[in-house]
């Protein structure tokens, strides 16, 4: 049984130990085995630790896009009324004028530059401008306008619900993901495989078929490192 490569991704590392896991899990006979059921208990620690930093570290990622796209479409609607502000027909121009006061408010109060929080409190409070009677009766002479006044909503709470979900992994975060990598490889590649190498030459049939199921899922990872590489 060969070992896993150490040029395995972060993510491939945790599914392979969690695949040890499940097959260790199915399999009564193995689970008789003393050795094999401590490198697994710690594996199984090492395991859930290294989800959930990948799990924080995915949070913050998605957080950071869904502020992108939120500030996209606050420009979005910024350049929409700037157009329209210059544009020949007066009724238009004039509609636009008004709804551009709004916008320009929180520009100048930095609603593109500030904290999340502050950005969001921001948001929310010029879509509730948006709303106002003239506000709303301006929006409807504008063609696209209520489409990008509806794009920043939906971005808004795209990003409630990120944050929701960065403060729920934050609760819960560790060391780095990268942290465990090498501990993970080490119980995989310095414990268990030379251990069940060593039984299949003595002739221990009790862990075979535990052992048929890890090298076929370590085979199948180093496989996909291998094509990568290429």
């Amino acid at each position: 049984m060969n070992k896993l490569t150490a040029k395995a991704r972060i993510t491939e590392v945790d599914g392979l130990s969690d695949s040890i896991i499940r097959i260790f899990g199915a399999d009564t006979k193995a689970q008789e085995d003393t050795f094999l059921k401590g490198q697994i208990a710690e594996l199984t620690t090492l395991s859930d630790a290294i989800t959930a930093a990948i799990l924080q570290d995915k949070a913050v990622s998605n957080l950071d896009e869904a502020d992108s796209r939120r500030d996209e479409a606050v420009r979005n609607l910024g350049a929409l009324l700037s157009g329209y502000a210059v544009f020949p027909l007066e009724e238009k121009k004039a509609a636009a004028l008004c709804l551009k006061t709004v916008y320009d408010k929180y520009a100048k109060s930095g609603i593109l530059s500030a904290s999340y929080v502050s950005e969001s409190s921001m948001i929310e409070s010029m879509l509730g401008d948006f709303t106002a009677a003239e506000a709303k009766a301006n929006i409807e002479k504008l063609d696209g306008v209520a489409e990008m006044v509806s794009a920043i909503r939906t971005a808004q709470d795209n990003f409630t619900a990120a944050n929701d979900a960065f403060v729920k992994a934050e609760g819960s975060k560790g060391a780095s993901a990268s942290s465990y990598k090498k501990p993970i490889l080490a119980i995989i590649n310095d414990k268990i495989v030379p251990y069940l190498n060593t039984m299949a030459i003595v002739g221990n049939t009790a862990v075979a078929d535990f052992a048929k199921g890890v090298e076929s899922e370590i085979s199948r990872v180093n496989e996909t490192v291998a094509k990568r590489g290429k």
